[in-house]
């Protein structure tokens, strides 16, 4: 028995090398056929279409693209061909069918094999990884990517039933008819028809979109409130494309040239996404952390006819937005939460060149009340850091609440 086992047990590390020789040379092929149909959409004059070629030919190792990317980015900007999906097939096809193999080794190929060809066939394939995934906390996030793409892959799917399931048992990602995105945790009461207010919970510079979803619905307790963490921009400093899995770089770029803009309008689709799918019924409160506070500020002076209350926690204010805001006769109720032992209280990082949370927040109050809001009100809150003040937060929305 001992002498049969050596032959096995010596071929077993050269099928392991087989297989990753196979899956080498099938993201060989497939780079190639996407450097291919970048060329050609190029010479198309399809900027977009070249540029996506052209991120899934890197995705797939391939090298010697920067000289084509350039060419492809000296292009003007242009509406999509309507004969795009038709030049696509052919290099779509071929690429499909290789994603499909990979899928079988890493169910991470499965999304590209359908979002490159979108058969009945692969969307249940993708439907079903995602209903394996679903109610697992550490699988949040790809289980949230893999639904908002089914959504837009198969428009007329049942994705409903899941995306509520996901968001009851803990947060779901959802999308509107903007690119952006976020985090959405129904409370357990929630049911279809009932009309609920929605809490909006701002993310800081540290881009934990999710966990400050989890945070601000962790301390909800029996609140019938929905809490959505958008994935916004304006929130942070250098736009890392690894914080933000779910937006494509020419996206990120064109985001970039305006975050308050981008952030505003995202903010409005899903909060329209809320009430469509959830019935959120319009009233609306708001809070931002840290860098977050650039969103909660700048909605709260905007759009203050929507805001029941706005509780900015240790908020930045940088005058984002502030500039389009026009005079309110009152306004709603404004409580600003600060941290007493906050470390960038007085200076951002200790530089003495870069004001801290309490200078900022005394230009945010200074332009408040310039634009007419009346209930402001200012709270350091002791022995707190530099903290989302997620329960103080919630404080702030019973005592408007009730």
């Amino acid at each position: 028995m001992r002498r049969a086992l050596v032959p096995l047990l010596a071929l077993l590390p050269l099928a392991a090398l087989a297989k990753e020789d196979a899956e080498a040379k099938a993201l060989e092929k497939i780079g190639s056929i996407w450097r291919d149909y970048a060329r050609f959409a190029k010479d198309k004059g399809q900027k977009a279409e070249a540029r996506s070629a052209i991120a899934r030919a890197r995705e797939a190792g391939a090298k010697d693209l920067d000289a084509l990317a350039e060419e492809v980015e000296a292009l003007e900007d242009a509406p999509e061909d309507p004969e795009v999906a038709k030049w696509r097939e052919p290099f779509a096809k071929p690429v499909a069918q290789l994603y499909d193999k990979l899928a079988k080794s890493d169910d991470k190929w499965l999304l590209r094999a359908a979002e490159t060809e979108p058969t009945k066939a692969r969307l249940g394939k993708l439907a079903a990884l995602l209903k394996g995934l679903a109610g697992n906390r550490a699988n949040a996030d790809k289980a949230g990517g893999i639904l908002v793409r089914l959504r837009e892959l198969d428009p007329e799917g049942k994705w409903d039933a899941i995306e509520q399931e996901m968001a009851k048992g803990d947060v779901a990602l959802v999308k509107g008819k903007h690119a952006m995105v976020g985090w959405l945790s129904l409370p357990k009461a929630w049911k279809k028809g009932a009309k609920l207010p929605v809490l909006v919970a701002v993310e800081g510079a540290g881009c934990g979109f999710l966990g400050r979803a989890r945070d601000q619905a962790g301390t909800r307790g029996s609140r019938d409130f929905l809490v959505l963490a958008p994935c916004s921009l304006s929130n942070t400093n250098e736009l890392d494309p690894a914080k933000y899995p779910w937006y494509s770089k020419p996206q990120l770029d064109e985001g970039n040239r305006n975050r308050i803009g981008f952030d505003m309008e995202g903010l409005l689709a899903l909060l329209d996404v809320l009430k469509e799918r959830y019935g959120a019924d319009g009233r609306l409160a708001i809070t931002g952390f840290s860098g977050g506070g650039n969103l909660c500020y700048a909605l709260t002076m905007l759009h203050p006819e929507r805001v029941i209350v706005s509780a900015p926690a240790c908020a930045n204010f940088s005058g984002l937005g502030f500039s389009d805001a026009k005079p309110v006769d009152g306004g709603p109720p404004v409580r600003i939460l600060t941290g007493e032992k906050d470390e960038h209280r007085d200076f951002t990082f200790g530089k003495k060149d870069s004001p801290g949370i309490e200078p900022q927040t005394d230009r945010a109050v200074a332009a408040l009340k310039e634009l007419g809001f009346k209930d402001v009100t200012r709270t350091m809150l002791k022995g707190v850091g530099h903290s989302a003040c997620a329960s103080q937060v919630w404080e702030a929305v019973d005592a408007v609440s009730k």
